[in-house]
């Protein structure tokens, strides 16, 4: 079963040790859409989901072998 990337987005935000903040400063956001898409109440557009990722360092579509 996948994780839901909301908790993705949490725990990797807090594993760098960034606030909400901090996310919403590298990816042009507003701190308060982070919350409300880590609380579940917002989605981000595919555009937003990928800024997201690539702030975070996420692979979306990890290499093959």
């Amino acid at each position: 079963m996948m994780e839901d990337y909301r908790k993705v987005f949490r725990d990797k935000r807090k594993k760098l040790g960034w606030s909400q903040y901090k996310l919403a400063k590298e990816t042009g956001f507003a701190q308060s859409f982070i919350n409300e898409i880590e609380s579940g109440k917002k989605n981000p557009s595919l555009d937003g989901f990928f800024r997201i990722c690539e702030a975070l360092e996420i692979k979306v579509f990890p290499e093959e072998e």
